[in-house]
Parts: structure tokens; sequence; C-alpha cells
């Protein structure tokens, strides 16, 4: 990850709940940021996808996806595992609309001979960044800290923020509030 980038993304996500006028610790809804970026959330069920393919999609391949982001023209659109928790869908949101604000651009794309995007690919740097911002946006920090010193549970911060426990654990280790929570209870 690219020096002073999580600092970055810590200004990021606080500059983006002020600009969609939400107090600073306050839970940010991955859709709305999708329409103040100007990013379509396509509904999966709408694609026309015939059943087989979506049963192929959301059962039988389920987990071998989470979201994909297409472009044309410069419009971006996101579609969303419909089989995947609401949890994980918010955070897959977050997760692409963080390489669409930070200009990612894939180290690698397959495309078949008719012109069908098939694979794209990030570099593991990119990846790291577009899951710590999206955690960022998801998880401010000083809304950990605000709930860890009210001996809010995991469980329960993950729930106000519409996140999975995983991921708020994860947060809550990697920008070491917990850490921080026990030096300042010893």
């Amino acid at each position: 990850m690219r020096r002073g980038f999580k600092a970055q993304a810590e200004r990021s996500a606080a500059a983006a709940r002020a600009a969609l006028g939400l107090l600073p610790n306050a839970p940010i809804d991955p859709w709305a940021y999708a329409a103040h970026l100007g990013v379509r959330v396509l509904e999966f069920a709408k694609l026309g996808l015939a059943a087989k393919e979506t049963s192929q999609l959301t059962v039988i391949d389920g987990d071998s996806w989470s979201a994909m982001t297409l472009q044309q023209d410069g419009v971006f659109a996101i579609v969303l595992n419909p089989a995947h928790a609401i949890t994980r869908q918010r955070n897959d949101l977050m997760h692409e609309l963080a390489h669409v604000e930070l200009e990612h651009a894939p180290a690698r794309v397959e495309v078949s001979e008719t012109g069908l995007l098939l694979l794209s690919d990030y570099s593991d740097e990119q990846e790291q960044e577009a899951d710590w911002l999206a955690a960022a946006l998801l998880l401010p920090r000083d809304g950990l800290i605000q709930l860890r010193s009210a001996r809010r549970s995991t469980p329960e911060i993950a729930n106000l923020y519409g996140v999975s426990e995983a991921l708020c654990e994860w947060r809550l280790r990697m920008t070491g509030v917990d850490v921080q929570m026990r030096r300042a209870y010893r």
C-alpha cells in the first residue's frame, strides 16, 4: 500500500460523510454513496438472464464472485451477487466504489473473441487500498473508538454499521482501536 494511503483513506471517508450531510460517525448507505459518485447499481434480477445462467451465478457458483464493475463511455455500473448476505453486499459495493473513486485500472483484463469482458484483475496493492477505503467508509475509526469507549461489543458495532462481525473485527484490529482501548482501561 502506498505510503500515507491509510491516512488519506480516513480523510476521504470523512469527506464522503460530509458530502452526504452525515455526522462524522454516522452509518453510511453504500447505495446513497454510489448515487453521489454517479455510479449506477444494477439489480441482478433485472439483468434479464435466463434461469440457467442465474442459477449458475447465484447457486452453483454463487461463491465464485461478489460484485463486478462495468464501465462504458465513462459511466460506471456495479452488479452485486444477490446470493450473498446484505452485510457482504454492502462491503462489496463499497469495495467496488473504492476502486472507482481511486481510479484504479485493472492490471489484467481478459476479453472473449466476441468482445465480452470475462475477467478483470486488480493488483494486490489496489485490492488492499480498496479494502481499506471501503472499511473506512463503512466503519469510521472515530466511531469505533467512541463505541468501544462506551463498552459496545463487536456484534453491536457491526449491527449499528450494517456490516459483518468479521469486517468489524478486522477494522478494530487493523486500526489499533482495540489495543488503544485496552491500554486506556488498564
